[in-house]
C-alpha cells in the first residue's frame, strides 16, 4: 500500500474485523490474512472473470468471506491453545496455497491485474483522493454497526464466552451459536477490507496475503487495545506510521513485528 492515509482506513477495517474474535471473544487467530485474501480473490474474480459491477462485488464478496469464516469457525470453536493457532494458520495457508495453485481462477502466482475501479452512478473512483471520500463514510458507518453489535445482548454474551465459557453456558448462552455468528461477522469485516483493497490497488497476488499480514493485523488489535473499538482505529494508525519507518527493513520487518508481538502478550 502506498503512504496515503487510505492503508489506515483498510487496515481499520481488518483490525475491527480481528478485534470481534480476538478482543471480544477471546478466539485469538493467526491466519486473518485468509480472509483478507478472500474478499479480495473473490472480488476480483467475480468483477473481472464474471463482470460483475465492482459495487456489488465488494458487498458479495464480503458476504461470501463471512460464509467462509463460519465454516472455518466450525472446527476452530471447538479446540483452544496450540491447535486453534494451528487450525487458523492453516486455514490462511491453504487460501493462498489455493490462490497459488488455481491458475485458471487466480491468475496463479502472477495474480490478477486491471481490477475495475468502484463506479456509482457513472462517476469512477479511481483516484486516492476519490477512494478516500468513499472509504471514509463505510469506515464511520461500520464502525457505528460494530459499537452497536458489541453494546447489544449479543455483544455482551460475547464478552462473557471470553471471561469464562462454562459459567457462560451455565446461564443459557449458546456459546457455540454466538461463537460462530462471531466468525461471520469478523469474516465479513476482514473480507470487506481484502475487497475495498483489490479495488484500490487494482492487482493482487499471493505474496500479498503472507502470514506477515496475519501478524501485522493481530499486531494492531494488541496494541490499540483488544476489546476495545477506537483502539482498532488506533492500532491501524500506529502500525502504518511504523511501517513507513521500517521500510528500509525489507522482510526483516517480520522479525520486528513478531517481537512487538511477543512483547505486547506478555503484558496482556
Amino acid at each position: 500500500m502506498s503512504s496515503s492515509p487510505l492503508p489506515i482506513l483498510i487496515y481499520s477495517l481488518f483490525s475491527l474485523g480481528l478485534n470481534i474474535l480476538t478482543g471480544y471473544t477471546g478466539i485469538t487467530s493467526f491466519g486473518h490474512a485468509g480472509f483478507f485474501a478472500f474478499g479480495a480473490y473473490a472480488t476480483a474474480i467475480l468483477s473481472t472473470r464474471y463482470i460483475m459491477p465492482p459495487i456489488l462485488s465488494v458487498f458479495f464478496a464480503s458476504f461470501l468471506t463471512g460464509i467462509a469464516g463460519f465454516i472455518i469457525g466450525l472446527p476452530v470453536i471447538r479446540i483452544s491453545g496450540i491447535y486453534l493457532a494451528m487450525v487458523t494458520l492453516a486455514s490462511a495457508e491453504f487460501i493462498r496455497l489455493l490462490a497459488i495453485n488455481w491458475e485458471s481462477l487466480t491468475g496463479g502466482p502472477l495474480g490478477i491485474s486491471n481490477i475495475p475501479a468502484i463506479s456509482i452512478l457513472g462517476f469512477y473512483i479511481n483516484s486516492e483522493r476519490s477512494f478516500f471520500f468513499f472509504l471514509y463514510p463505510i469506515l464511520i458507518i461500520l464502525t457505528f454497526v460494530f459499537i452497536r453489535i458489541i453494546d447489544s445482548r449479543f455483544g455482551r454474551s460475547l464478552e462473557a464466552i471470553k471471561d469464562d465459557e462454562r459459567a457462560a453456558e451455565s446461564i443459557g448462552i449458546p456459546c457455540a451459536k454466538n461463537k460462530l455468528i462471531s466468525f461471520f461477522i469478523s469474516g465479513f469485516y476482514s473480507g470487506l477490507a481484502g475487497a475495498l483493497y483489490a479495488h484500490f490497488d487494482r492487482f493482487i497476488s499471493p505474496d500479498t496475503f503472507t502470514f506477515s499480514l496475519s501478524i501485522l493485523v493481530l499486531c494492531m488489535v494488541i496494541i490499540g487495545g483488544m476489546g476495545t473499538v477506537p483502539g482498532s482505529i488506533l492500532g491501524a494508525i500506529i502500525i502504518v506510521i511504523l511501517l513507513e519507518y521500517l521500510q528500509p527493513l525489507g522482510d526483516y520487518r517480520l522479525l520486528v513485528y513478531g517481537l512487538l508481538l511477543v512483547i505486547m502478550i506478555s503484558y496482556l
